[in-house]
């Protein structure tokens, strides 16, 4: 038992390892339900309540953006810090998997539950998701252990009184108001939970009472939603259960002769959300009446679609989803997500139809699961990403299908049989869905983008061009060409640098960094205007481009820093984007701003008023971690400051300003406004 203590502990210490390390990482740029759950939480936060969906084409579950607003919240609005709660639970899940494949019962040892709880560790989904403000996590976290603790209530005996059937049906209500998907599901476990309380399904007639316990199990589910429904019912013109999701999907996924913008404009002028999924469920049937062969259209697309890996943005943690994966995180990806999926799908698919095919309780309840997540996503529509909801199911089943060669001989062959069959048809659905263009293009990109960073790392810059045109050739990417300007910039290759920043931008003409990077060799050359163009892309942010120029780039020293005139990118943080103030080009500051001086610096001189309602106002400036007060008002006026022996080798130095921001009609935090920044070096 001690030994199995620190097995789990080791592979819990592993899941949290990888889920942190992909944290870790730059914060990735929100994508699919994550906008609109930051959105919800954030109102709630304010005190805006449910007021988004006034104005959006759906009403959401409740429980995970209540759950998101909980995490800022605890993270003081910090939107990286939120993500560690969910990381919490993605580690629990790697916990509540091993239980449930002990809680299956079928005298599979320790090593198969080890297994399956290294495969929920180290599956890249799981592991991407942790950090993703989706809701997908917790869903599974809440809907697993009431699975798990029905499991446990059957293994104990069935009985009405004990308490695990109580807490299962109080977390499936919370795993409804995370996600409505298993709703019609509760009434086949109500099913499912009298059968196990007769003893068999062939009971069930003669033992009447047991069918008072499955409905006691959704009445006590029904119980929790409860308060949710009743909100709805007293905030719209007509009741609302919980969401409805279903009512856009019925219009949206059913051939619709509409394009999605204008579905989605339709929709969001319908304030009330029960009129609107009234107005969606009538476009929808409307259009099945017209032609009911969509519903036979739909299921092969669908049925591939439950299966298909997706290249989208979920997929990594991005800080632009525009970016290529780090090489190595993608080729771990096609090992450690691709392969371990089809794997656990193949696997655990035909271990549960076997058992099912046996009547073992467990996989009866997990088979019945399966099936009814593909029936609604037949109907509906299938996504990869919603593969979360039926991983907990099928790794702990996909364990013992890895480990029962070694009893072939004592497996009943009908029951193999038919297992094989359906695992085969999942199978062959897998691969025929998956996205072999985009593996191999990524592994041969990632494969020589890897080559020629440790090439650049040891020095062998020549080597390193080489493997980056390599990587282009294999797959051209934005990314591609500015690593391969980076290199040729080294090597004072300047024409060579410029075209491939160029060829970057044509690729995308949406991507930042190579803005900035042709932004900083322009200017480094001398040649102002091009450079002044280059900072100022049509379909970019300036916020964006100011944030990623201190970062990624180290600009040549200045002694004038003319603040707002286009050239000042890279010597400049926590700004935002330039306007004309009191008749002068400049920026404002948050509450803490950093500027780049030269390191030989001895005097600078900044130019700067606070033109906010607040004024007078007081501030400091820190250099070397020694810092000066000063006060401003709404006049314009020069700070000068005597700067101290700089002793760090380096061309540049940093002094920050630290001012209490206020807060702008604009919902801006702003602190002072600077024009200009002038130095004086040593003689």
């Amino acid at each position: 038992m001690k030994r199995e203590v620190w097995w789990l502990i080791a592979i819990l210490s592993l899941a949290a390892l990888i889920r942190l390390a992909l944290w870790m990482q730059p914060l990735h740029l929100p994508a699919n339900d994550e906008v609109e759950y930051l959105t919800v939480a954030r109102d709630l936060l304010a005190g805006r309540g449910w007021s988004f969906y006034e104005r959006y084409h759906w009403l959401r579950a409740p429980l995970y953006p209540l759950w998101l607003a909980g995490s800022l919240w605890l993270s003081g609005g910090d939107v990286w810090l939120a993500a560690l709660p969910n990381i919490a639970v993605s580690v629990f899940n790697v916990f509540l998997i091993y239980r449930l494949s002990q809680a299956i019962n079928d005298d599979a040892g320790p090593p198969v539950h080890r297994l399956a709880a290294l495969s929920a560790a180290i599956l890249l989904t799981y592991a991407t998701f942790a950090a993703l403000y989706m809701s997908e996590t917790l869903f599974t976290a809440l809907f697993g252990t009431a699975c798990w603790l029905l499991l446990v209530w059957w293994q104990r005996g069935a009985q009405w009184r004990d308490w695990r059937l109580f807490a299962a049906s109080g977390l499936w209500g919370l795993a409804l108001l995370t996600r409505s998907l298993p709703l019609y599901f509760t009434l086949i476990v109500v099913v499912w939970v009298a059968a196990s309380a007769a003893g068999h399904w062939q009971y069930l007639l003669r033992r009447p009472a047991a069918l008072l316990v499955g409905c006691a199990f959704a009445i006590t589910a029904m119980i929790v939603v409860a308060p949710w429904t009743i909100r709805n019912c007293l905030s719209y013109r007509s009741c609302i259960l919980i969401e409805t999701g279903l009512s856009y999907n019925l219009w949206a996924f059913n051939e619709p002769r509409e394009d999605m913008a204008t579905i989605f404009r339709v929709l969001e002028t319908i304030p009330d959300p029960a009129e609107r999924a009234a107005y969606a469920t009538a476009r929808g049937l409307e259009r099945l009446r017209e032609d009911p062969a969509i519903l036979l259209r739909k299921l092969w697309p669908n049925w591939l679609a439950i299966w298909r890996v997706k290249a989208i943005q979920d997929r990594f943690l991005l800080e632009d989803y525009r970016a290529d994966p780090p090489p190595l995180l993608f080729l771990f990806a096609l090992i450690f997500d691709d392969l371990l999926y089809a794997l656990i799908a193949v696997g655990g698919v035909a271990a549960l139809v076997y058992a099912a095919w046996r009547q073992r309780a467990p996989a009866v309840l997990f088979g019945l699961w399966l099936i009814y997540f593909i029936a609604v996503s037949l109907v509906t529509h299938g996504e990869g990403r919603y593969r979360h909801f039926i991983f907990f199911a099928l790794i702990p089943y996909a364990a013992r299908a890895w480990v029962a060669f070694r009893d072939r001989p004592h497996l009943v062959p009908k029951a193999l049989g038919v297992a094989l069959v359906v695992s085969g048809a999942v199978g062959l659905s897998i691969g025929m869905a998956y996205h072999w263009e985009y593996a191999i293009q990524g592994s041969l990109r990632s494969f020589w983008r890897l080559s020629g960073d440790l090439a650049r790392l040891s020095g062998n810059l020549a080597l390193a061009t080489t493997a980056y045109q390599q990587a282009i050739a294999a797959h051209p990417t934005p990314d591609g060409y500015l690593a391969l300007g980076d290199v040729l910039r080294a090597q004072q290759d300047i024409d060579g640098a410029l075209n491939a920043y160029r060829a970057a931008q044509r690729l995308n003409m949406l991507y930042p960094p190579s803005y900035v990077r042709l932004g900083d060799l322009l200017r480094e050359i001398g040649d102002l205007a091009a450079a002044q163009q280059a900072y100022r892309p049509q379909y970019v942010s300036e916020q964006r481009l100011l944030d990623l120029a201190w970062r990624d780039t180290y600009p040549s020293p200045s002694a004038i820093i003319d603040v707002g005139d286009g050239l000042d990118f890279g010597y400049l943080t926590g700004f935002y984007p330039a306007e004309t103030l009191a008749g002068v080009h400049s920026r404002w500051t948050s509450a803490v701003a950093r500027i780049r001086l030269p390191a030989n610096s001895r005097v600078v001189r900044l130019r700067m008023a606070a033109l906010r309602p607040d004024a007078p106002v007081n501030g400091q400036f820190c250099v070397d971690n020694i810092c000066h007060p000063f006060k401003l008002d709404t006049a314009w006026r020069w700070l000068i400051i005597q700067l101290p022996s700089h002793t760090i080798h380096s061309r540049l130095r940093e002094i920050e300003l630290r001012v209490t921001p206020w807060t702008a009609p604009d919902g801006r935090t702003l602190g002072i406004v600077i024009d200009r920044v002038e130095t004086k070096h040593a003689e």
